[in-house]
């Protein structure tokens, strides 16, 4: 890119706000619009972006705008608003977790159009978004997602092209996190399990930590069960809920099995009817504590 494109950013919560003020201080002229979290665009106004206010505001001002939302149906109703309004050439680049049919489909919509939507899933956490050290991987015409990598490495260390069509990021994504969140689930079963048998969970780290599964997840997880930080991974267990929902309609359209992402699934929807769906990732310990009808007595850590 030389001179730089007018960006806008709807979703500036958890995630989005780091990433947009990552992109308005490294010269991205920025325009954002309020949902909820005032805090966030008041402070990426103080840097030098320009609050507006709706998404058609948005289409109208900006060459390219970022989504970073709840999930499809958020996607859809923006996309088609901004549509509405958008000049051909426009860029939605969705750096939510989205179902990938609909990504597709929105792809086809705005390319009838001349309009392109790009999909851009992130790794990591609110921290690494505001220190700029986000992973990303992108889908979509090659050529595209380079004219827009100095865009993506306002927010992201690492940008990984996945050399698919448009939608392939969102399918990758989907299955990285069945990963992250089927980890949390094992570990949660197993502190849990360890608990109910009247076990010290301290006990348990020091085994898992000095063996062969040790890893970073494992740790951080571990902080709320030790510690009661629940701060590692700020990402609501009805977000999880909603991401393994999407893989499993993934995989089924795939043909795939879905043995391990059914027993995930089921775990969650269990934790969101107990109502731990506000709670964050390394909490899940909660819904086995729950699981029975009544929590366990917990033993010392």
């Amino acid at each position: 890119m030389d001179a730089k494109p007018v960006v806008g950013f709807i979703g500036v919560g958890l995630m989005g706000w780091g990433m947009a003020k990552n992109a308005v201080e490294k010269g991205f002229p920025l325009r954002v619009i309020a949902h909820r979290k005032r805090e966030a665009v008041e402070d990426l106004v103080r840097r030098g972006a320009q609050e507006l206010g709706s998404a058609e505001e948005l289409a109208e001002a900006c060459d390219i705008v970022v989504l970073c939302v709840t999930g499809s149906p958020q996607v859809e109703d923006n996309v088609r608003r901004m549509m509405a309004r958008a000049k051909p050439g426009f860029i939605v680049i969705d750096t939510s977790t989205a179902e990938p049919s609909s990504t597709v489909r929105l792809a086809e919509e705005m390319s009838a159009k001349q309009m392109q939507l790009i999909d851009a899933p992130l790794s990591r956490t609110p921290s690494h978004a505001w220190d700029g050290e986000l992973t990303t991987y992108v889908g979509g015409p090659a050529a595209v997602v380079e004219q827009l990598r100095p865009l993506f490495e306002t927010w992201a260390s690492v940008v990984i092209p996945t050399e698919g069509a448009v939608g392939s990021a969102h399918t990758i994504k989907l299955a990285n996190n069945l990963i992250s969140i089927g980890y949390a689930a094992i570990w949660s079963e197993a502190y849990g399990m360890v608990e109910r048998a009247g076990l010290k969970a301290s006990v348990f780290h020091e085994v898992v930590t000095n063996s062969g599964m040790n890893c970073g997840n494992f740790q951080n997880y571990s902080k709320y069960v030790l510690e009661n930080d629940n701060s590692a991974h700020k990402f609501a267990l009805s977000n999880c809920y909603k991401d393994i929902t999407y893989y499993t309609r993934l995989a089924a359209a795939h043909d795939g099995p879905t043995t391990v992402s059914s027993g995930v699934l089921e775990t969650l929807r269990l934790g969101v009817n107990l109502g731990h769906g506000d709670r964050y990732l390394p909490e899940m310990i909660e819904i086995y504590r729950d699981i029975g009808g009544s929590k366990q007595k917990r033993p010392p850590r």
